[in-house]
């Protein structure tokens, strides 16, 4: 994706560590590391965002916010 001319990209990724179980969208402008993550996390049931860089334009977290509920899918919650 775009947006005001800076090209961003998205993978997944999964976690697995005490109150982060679940699976990841994250969003990569170079490789510094990424700019946010939507986070899926099993435990709790809920899907969380966390931004790991300033500034991030609203229409990027807009268009990613759909794709990341595909991509991430069901809840798989742990008994």
């Amino acid at each position: 994706m775009v947006v005001h001319g800076v090209e961003y990209w998205f993978c997944c990724a999964s976690s697995v560590v005490e109150g982060h179980d679940g699976l990841a969208m994250e969003c990569w402008r170079d490789n510094n590391g990424p700019l946010f993550e939507i986070f899926r996390n099993d435990e709790t049931l809920r899907f969380e965002v966390t931004l790991f860089a300033e500034n991030v334009p609203l229409e990027l977290l807009e268009y990613a916010v759909p794709i990341a509920r595909e991509w991430l899918g069901d809840f798989v919650p742990y008994p």
